[in-house]
């Protein structure tokens, strides 16, 4: 997925981009090192799923249009559903604002069930 959140800065739209500029904008999104041969195999696998490709008698490569609309729909996911739902699942955050959401709600009547169901089971054994 990092990938495809790389794929969508726009330094790439024009001239397309190649392994090693792949390799810096995921070492950019990412805390680990992202190598050379990891981006060989993901460009690969991009190719193969048609998200990519390859623009002729060159080394570079481009999103197709499938490509593009995957890349916003995961970024766009990730940013309006997956971060705001997981800062609500947040134990830190204060009772008043976790009782605002249904999901924060739920989340916190699971992990009550499990302490207790847990709880049980140590005095069982």
């Amino acid at each position: 997925m990092s990938i495809l959140i790389a794929l969508c800065r726009f330094s790439h739209v024009l001239a397309g981009f190649t392994n090693a500029s792949l390799c810096t904008l995921v070492n950019g999104i990412l805390d680990c090192d992202y190598t050379s041969r990891q981006a060989t195999y993901d460009l690969r696998r991009l190719v193969r799923n048609g998200l990519i490709e390859r623009i002729d008698g060159t080394h570079r490569y481009q999103l197709t249009p499938l490509g593009r609309r995957m890349a916003v729909l995961f970024t766009k996911t990730y940013g309006r559903v997956l971060t705001p739902g997981l800062a609500a699942l947040n134990p830190d955050l204060p009772p008043q604002l976790g009782q605002r959401s249904p999901l924060s709600i739920a989340w916190r009547k699971l992990d009550q069930a499990l302490d207790e169901y847990i709880a049980r089971q140590m005095i069982a054994a």
